[in-house]
């Protein structure tokens, strides 16, 4: 599995998350590649929690998941209970973010992690 993190999630995520980073993200979807949430197609979201945060990572990947890239991260922490990352609420978000990454993608600006 290769994982492409670009330099706009790395900022997004250290904007975002203050208590974890790029690699507390990268060894959650190592151990929980199975617990991707359908989303909207081609996106997939996943849980990722934190000793005192919980944080929804938005991502895309080849179906046979030989790769991922990471397109956002949100807190959850202005969320009440029950309430969720929704399509209709954060499309342009996300497809701005989604644009960005491949941006960085073209422009040879990212990292690859193997595992």
């Amino acid at each position: 599995m290769k994982i492409v993190v670009t330099k706009f999630f790395e900022k997004k995520c250290k904007k975002v998350c203050k208590d974890i980073d790029v690699i507390f993200l990268i060894d959650k979807i190592k151990t929980e590649s199975k617990n991707f949430i359908g989303f909207r197609e081609p996106f997939f979201k996943v849980k990722v929690r934190s000793k005192t945060k919980s944080y929804r990572l938005i991502l895309n990947y080849e179906a046979d998941l030989s790769i991922i890239v990471f397109v956002d991260i949100f807190d959850k922490k202005d969320k009440k209970i029950g309430e969720n990352i929704t399509w209709e609420l954060h499309q342009n978000l996300i497809t701005s973010s989604y644009e960005a990454n491949l941006k960085d993608i073209e422009s040879w600006e990212y990292i690859t992690f193997y595992s």
